[in-house]
């Protein structure tokens, strides 16, 4: 059975994606850089709310912190190199095995093509990392549990002020 090796080649951390963060991402990063939270997320995310639709025309909006980007490129990949390795957020330590990759056919087949550390890897392989991803999915389904506690308030969850939302839409 083959495992997953990072090749470090920095593809996961350019591109149109973005790096969603959790509460406890944001609290662990500012800890790490020894910041007040606040400065820490003035400083290094984005604040966007992530717009899905349905068939009829219904829009909802998630509310997220996402790691600011420069030339489309995280803040923290300096050559190629997570300057955050030691202590970087959970969808990054779990990329490429977060949910989507076994849900999103589309999605998994564009990594299977762009991703080196995938290169070899069978379906059988891939099975090994379901873990991995459900615990993604998990954390994702806490999210939403705590933001419906805190009124859809990252404000009132991280004791922060935000500024004006960006609006990203799924179908982007």
């Amino acid at each position: 059975m083959n495992s997953f090796t990072c090749k470090v080649c920095g593809g996961c951390c350019s591109g149109d994606g973005s790096v969603f963060l959790f509460p406890e991402d944001v609290t662990e990063l500012a800890k790490n850089f020894s910041m007040p939270l606040q400065d820490f997320v003035s400083k290094y995310t984005d604040f966007i709310l992530l717009e899905y639709s349905d068939d009829v025309f219904e829009f909802s909006y998630m509310p997220y912190l996402v790691l600011k980007k420069e030339n489309d490129t995280c803040i923290f990949n300096l050559e190629k190199r997570c300057s955050i390795h030691a202590f970087k957020p959970f969808q990054c330590r779990s990329t490429p095995f977060v949910i989507e990759f076994f849900t999103n056919k589309k999605w998994r087949s564009f990594l299977k093509q762009h991703c080196p550390g995938l290169a070899g890897m069978t379906e059988k392989d891939f099975a090994q990392y379901r873990p991995l991803a459900e615990e993604s999915r998990r954390k994702n389904k806490d999210y939403e549990i705590l933001l419906r506690k805190n009124g859809f308030s990252l404000e009132k969850i991280l004791d922060i002020k935000l500024p004006d939302p960006k609006i990203i839409s799924v179908d982007d």
